[in-house]
C-alpha cells in the first residue's frame, strides 16, 4: 500500500508525468491513454504542441502531464525534445511528479529511466520485460513502488491499472495494491487479457 500522503505535494496535489514515444505503437498508446479522460466533467484537458495537461475537476487534485508522441520516423526525435521541454516546465513551475509512467517499447525504457524524477513514489513501466529494469529504477528511487511486466506489456492491462490508481487518488485514498490486483483479477477472468495480466507484478 502506498499512503496517499506520500504522493501529495505541498499544495495537496498528486502530480504525474507520462513518457510517450513517437512511433506507430506510441501514437496508438497515447490515444488509448487519453481515452481514460473522456469525461469532461471529471477532467480538464489543455495542451500545446509538445504536451498535454490533464487536471481533475472532482475529488482530490490530480495533475497529469504527458508529452505528445511526436513522429520520430525522420530521426530528429521531436518526442525527445518534447520530453525535455516538459521536464523543464515542471521544474520552473515547482512541480515534482510522485507518479511516473512509461508508455513505450522496451528499447525506449532506458530513455525514460535516464529522465526519471527522484521524487517518484509510484512508477508504472508499461513495456515488455520491464521487470528486468527494476534495479536501475531503484537506484534513482529506492523507496518507489514499481508496476512492471515479466513478459508482454499491454495497453489492455496498463489502462485498467492506471484507471484504478487514479480512482484511489481522486477519492483521497491510499493506493492499495492487493485490492487493485484482486479487482483486476476478477475483471480479466475468462478473457484473453488474463494471461498477460498474470505477468504483471
Amino acid at each position: 500500500r502506498m499512503p496517499i500522503g506520500n504522493l501529495l505535494d505541498t499544495a495537496g496535489r498528486v502530480v504525474q508525468q507520462v513518457f510517450f514515444y513517437g512511433d506507430k505503437d506510441g501514437i496508438q498508446s497515447f490515444q488509448n491513454f487519453m481515452g481514460l479522460f473522456k469525461d469532461k466533467k471529471g477532467w480538464l484537458i489543455t495542451q500545446n504542441e509538445n504536451w498535454v495537461e490533464i487536471q481533475s475537476q472532482v475529488g482530490n487534485p490530480v495533475l497529469i502531464f504527458a508529452n505528445k508522441p511526436l513522429d520520430n520516423s525522420k530521426g530528429d526525435d521531436p518526442d525527445a525534445k518534447a520530453q525535455q521541454l516538459l521536464i523543464e516546465y515542471l521544474r520552473i513551475q515547482g512541480l515534482s511528479p510522485s507518479i511516473v509512467i512509461h508508455r513505450g517499447h522496451s528499447y525506449h525504457l532506458k530513455y525514460t529511466i535516464a529522465q526519471l524524477s527522484a521524487s517518484a513514489k509510484i512508477i508504472v513501466l508499461g513495456s515488455c520485460g520491464s521487470y528486468q529494469n527494476l534495479s536501475a529504477v531503484l537506484q534513482i528511487c529506492p523507496d518507489a513502488h514499481i508496476v512492471s511486466s515479466k513478459e508482454v506489456g499491454s495497453s489492455l492491462v496498463n489502462e485498467p491499472v492506471l484507471k484504478m490508481i487514479n480512482e484511489s487518488l481522486l477519492n483521497s485514498e491510499s493506493v492499495d495494491w492487493i485490492s487493485i490486483w484482486n479487482n483486476l483479477s476478477k475483471q480479466f477472468a475468462g478473457s484473453e487479457t488474463k494471461e498477460r495480466f498474470e505477468n504483471y507484478i
